[in-house]
């Protein structure tokens, strides 16, 4: 039996990675109203994506003088970000099987406010919530809520251990069974009602327990902190793996790190970045690919690495990119993403100019180009060999890419029977796991 393949789209507004999305003419310019929203659940739901993943931030980008005005400019991507939470709820409504992704800070948002939102959407979803643990990267975060910059990087992820650990002891604060609603005697047993004994949030949670007992945990980090909170508590994890050989040796240390934490390695799923460009032949991709690459403007895309990095003044488009990456290491927030990045600009020996193409053109992650069969093979590939469990699809233009795959690729992958949606309403744990409730509660 082929195995299955996880796919979770990757969703931001007004672009993606690829900068010039939203002046592209298959994107739609209404991501601001709920038809859009709707829309765009209904059509992944369709192609038998496993999740609807809401990328966040908690401020728009500023460049080296500490101002918007230059992604006001470019609509870079996050340049607005409507609340994931309020989102989801409305997708939620519009479908029955997609999984909903939502992005919340541990720095920011305290334990009892992440766990009462989460534990809502999964209950009004039927089950299909997960999130994204983050820490935050950006000292605009941290102004926005009245703090001058964000703390250390250790200290976020000791902030995160603490606080994820709270959440979950509120997910927990209900027994499975102890909502009654018997209309001869209880509501509730107040027995298997209980006080979470964190200094966090006392507890009992407001929402009683989850369809999935819990939603699903997920988690990017790609530095060492990282690796090991991810280790520790992720279910799905996004790598950044940019060759095959990459994500092999990414999902072979997850998993090493997750037995030395003393946990069943086959609890984690590892997702790969990928950005298919498919169509109907081999020669209709490439000449999509072409387009897309043609609307990519060089100087446009210099400065937004350098807003990314934040450069101060325009870079040297001819300069190596692997000075520009040291002189600003540490710029962005996210160290295992930057280490990525040198990687391909050392191995390949490319220049600011041509590094800031690639980014732009989000080629840094494996961009596989052609038909559905072909691209469906390079996935396969991938999972066969235990690369991946699954993808981060990314798609340069909302809608119109996502249109594409869907198309093309999903039923391609459907009939390889590589699709965990069998049309069938399941929790999201049910869909990645096979199984009602975690193997392990922490």
């Amino acid at each position: 039996m082929p195995k299955p393949m996880i796919l979770v789209s990757l969703t931001t507004i007004p672009v993606s990675q690829y900068t010039p999305g939203w002046r592209d003419p298959g994107a739609r310019s209404d991501f601001l109203r709920a038809d859009f929203w709707r829309d765009l659940g209904q059509l992944l739901e369709t192609g038998g994506f496993d999740m609807l993943f809401l990328a966040d931030q908690l401020s728009i980008a500023e460049d080296a003088t500490g101002e918007p005005a230059a992604n006001l400019r470019a609509g870079g991507k996050l340049t607005t970000a409507l609340d994931p939470m309020v989102t989801l709820g409305l997708i939620a409504g519009a479908t029955s099987r997609i999984g909903l992704g939502a992005t919340m800070s541990t720095t920011f948002h305290p334990p009892y406010a992440i766990a009462r939102a989460m534990a809502s959407l999964d209950q009004l979803s039927g089950g299909r919530a997960a999130w994204n643990i983050v820490t935050s990267t950006m000292d605009s975060d941290a102004r926005n809520f009245g703090r001058p910059r964000l703390p250390e990087r250790d200290a976020r992820y000791d902030t995160a251990e603490q606080v994820t650990r709270a959440v979950v002891d509120l997910w927990q604060s209900w027994e499975p069974d102890a909502l009654l609603l018997d209309p001869a005697g209880d509501f509730a047993d107040p027995a298997k009602v209980h006080r979470t004994g964190n200094p966090l949030s006392a507890g009992p949670l407001t929402v009683p327990r989850s369809p999935q007992d819990r939603p699903i945990l997920m988690q990017a980090g790609a530095s060492e902190r990282g690796r090991d909170f991810a280790a520790r508590w992720a279910e799905l994890v996004f790598g950044t793996g940019n060759t095959p050989q990459a994500m092999h040796a990414q999902r072979a240390d997850l998993r090493r790190r997750a037995a030395a934490a003393g946990r069943d390695p086959d609890t984690i799923r590892y997702l790969a970045p990928v950005q298919p460009i498919v169509s109907a032949t081999q020669q209709a991709a490439n000449t999509e690919r072409d387009r897309l690459e043609s609307a990519i403007d060089l100087d446009g895309a210099v400065e937004a690495l350098g807003r990314l990095f934040r450069v101060s003044g325009q870079a040297d488009p001819d300069r190596p990119g692997t000075e520009l990456l040291l002189a600003h290491r540490g710029n962005t927030g996210t160290l295992g993403f930057e280490d990525s990045l040198f990687e391909v600009a050392e191995s390949e020996g490319l220049t600011v100019g041509q590094l800031a193409r690639r980014y732009a053109m989000c080629q840094l992650n494996p961009q596989p180009v052609g038909d559905a069969a072909t691209v469906a093979s390079y996935l396969e590939t991938l999972i066969d060999t235990d690369a991946a469990d699954g993808f981060i699809v990314m798609s340069p233009v909302t809608p119109r890419s996502m249109v594409d795959l869907v198309t093309h690729l999903s039923p391609e992958l459907r009939r390889r029977g590589r699709l965990t949606d069998d049309g069938t309403p399941r929790t999201l744990r049910e869909r990645l796991f096979g199984e009602p409730q975690p193997t392990s509660t922490r």
